[in-house]
């Protein structure tokens, strides 16, 4: 069973989503979830300190320069499998052997 603070830590992260280059505010993290601005605060110092979110200049909320690194290498990897399975498919379509 998963843990509820874990739980709604991963909602405070999606719930970012939203906002990716301005940041959100805790306060519209907590209307958005129905949560208490205390425990957002406290959800997002821990993200902070897992290097995952950063306090922005203008005080909100954003991903962290890490958040944005690992979503680069899912695109990148994700692409890759893509053009590989296209050359299969190109393969399979020309009869080739190799």
């Amino acid at each position: 069973m998963p843990s509820h603070k874990g739980c709604r830590v991963l909602k405070v992260l999606k719930a970012m989503k939203a906002h990716p280059l301005v940041g959100i505010s805790n306060k519209d993290i907590a209307d958005t979830l129905g949560l208490s601005p205390v425990c957002v605060s406290r959800d997002l110092e821990d993200l902070v300190a897992e290097g995952f979110v950063q306090k922005l200049d203008n005080g909100r909320y954003g991903y962290s320069v890490q958040m944005l690194q690992i979503a680069e290498r899912y695109h990148r990897d994700d692409e890759r499998m893509r053009q590989r399975m296209d050359e299969t498919r190109a393969r399979v379509i020309s009869g080739s052997q190799f």
